[in-house]
Formats: C-alpha cells, structure tokens, sequence
C-alpha cells in the first residue's frame, strides 16, 4: 500500500550535532532504505563513519558548509552549497561541518545491492553540486529531472540505488507507471518521493493522495501510481534502490523518452535519453 509519511509530524531525535527525523526505518515494515532529514547546529561537525552499506548525504538548505571525502588514504575538501551533496560506497566516510546558519541534509542509506557483478574497478563514491550535473527533459517538457546517482549516465558504478531531483511543470504529470524486480533481481524495488515544493495529487488503482511539502511518498513494487501536479508545480527528490528494476508504462509509449538538455542531435532536437 502507498504510505504518505510527513516530516513535521515524525518525532525529532536530539544527537550530538543537533536533531535527526527518521523518515523511513530501514526495518521498517521490511524496507531495506533509511531515510532521515538531520539539522546540524552552527560550529557543528557530522561525521558519517565507515560502513558496509552505500550512503548520500545532501544539503537540503544551509550555508557556509564543509564536506570532506574520505576515500582511503585520500581525502577530498568540498565547499558544499545547497543542493549539493556527497555519495559513498561502503568503507567510504563524510566528515560535513556547520559554519554559519543551521545545516539541513538529507541523508539515504541502503544495502549493497549483490545482483549485479561488481564493477571492475571497484565503485567509488564522490561529491556532486546538483547545478553542474546533467538534466534531462521528458517527450511533452513539462518535467525534468537530474541525477545525482545513476549508473546509465555514467555518475556511477554501482546498482545500489538511482537518486535525484524531478521537477513538474504547473499541472504537469507523469505516466501511469509501475516498477517490478526486473529478470536479473531477486528484490523489490523500493521508491520514494520526498516533496519539497508544491502540491499535487497520487492517483492509484485504490485512489489518490494529496501531497505537498514535507511528504514522502513510500510506492511499494507492483503498485500503479500516477502523480500529478497542481498549478503550483512540483519540486521533489526521487529515490529508486537497487537499480535493477522494470518499469512499465500502460498508455504512454513515448513515457521513457528524455532529452539531455541543451544538446543538439544535429537536426536542432536535445539528444534522446532513454530511461531503463
């Protein structure tokens, strides 16, 4: 079943560094992804540890902030602005600091997904500002989307999940779609939509759901969903986990066209992207 989760009305944590909204446990009803908004005090420093699962940190609002990458025995500093954020493979570590105002981050962490053989090189994570990544603009141009994780746009290397933002056009919409394991995998696709700006409506075979702000849509494998904006449009961070899924269309057979934006595929037409 579809779960519309709000974030004003999960219970604040108090940690270290200032609070922690758990959004989505990853025992949760058998969800394998956690979900977290954290708000980190000014003059605070967030260190994400090693570990065995694949992790995103990203800057939601803030300024003035610090990551470093931890890669081994290299690290990398990172003036980290809004929207911008870092991705970690297992074994990898962030250390984000606080300077001026609050920072708010969203953090996402899943399993290693093992359907796939590994990429040779190993996967490695990296830091990523949303503006210089390339974005994509669908058949009718009343969505766009940027990846910041991705493996089919060469962002990674890993299936462990895809990651990034969508923005709708007022009253713009998706397809009537659905996502099952594909024929290579062995778990259901987990799906979110975390909703940061404007209102719009979840049409399923059992009804519809109003969204807006503060939402995170919770789609379960197998489940038909339509998402419609309202006039107001739509700004919202779209989450897949393991990358390794089938998506279907039912009356849209142009629905998995995309067009890298600002790109001429010689006859004067963006460059066509096809979504898996």
């Amino acid at each position: 079943m579809i779960e519309v989760i709000d974030l004003a009305a999960t219970e604040p944590q108090t940690i270290p560094e200032g609070t922690e909204r758990e959004i989505v446990g990853s025992d949760d009803d058998g969800k394998r992804a956690y979900v977290a908004v954290l708000e980190i005090d000014p003059g605070q420093t967030l260190e994400v540890s090693p570990s065995d699962r694949t992790r995103v940190v990203y800057v939601l609002d803030g300024e003035g902030a610090e990551i470093k990458h931890k890669a081994g025995s290299e690290t990398e500093t990172y003036s980290a602005l809004r929207r911008s954020g870092v991705y970690l493979e297992p074994g990898e570590e962030a250390v984000v600091e606080a300077a001026g105002s609050t920072l708010r981050l969203l953090k996402v962490t899943v399993p290693k997904y093992d359907g796939k053989p590994p990429a040779e090189p190993a996967a490695s994570g990296y830091f990523f500002e949303e503006a210089q990544l390339r974005s994509l603009v669908d058949e009718k141009g009343i969505r766009e989307r940027t990846f910041w994780v991705n493996t089919e746009t060469g962002l990674s290397d890993s299936f462990d999940l895809q990651l990034g933002r969508m923005q709708y056009a007022p009253e713009g919409y998706s397809p009537r779609h659905v996502h099952d394991r594909s024929q290579t995998s062995e778990v259901d696709p987990e799906h979110f939509y975390f909703i940061e700006t404007g209102t719009g409506t979840v049409k399923y075979d059992g009804g519809s759901l109003a969204v807006g702000p503060g939402n995170l849509v919770w789609f379960p494998a197998g489940e038909w969903h339509q998402l419609l904006a309202s006039e107001t449009g739509l700004d919202y961070i779209e989450f897949q986990a393991p990358f390794d899924f089938a998506t279907t269309m039912d009356h849209d057979p142009l629905g998995k066209n995309w067009y890298i934006k600002g790109t001429d595929d010689g006859t004067g037409k963006p460059e066509l992207w096809v979504q898996s």
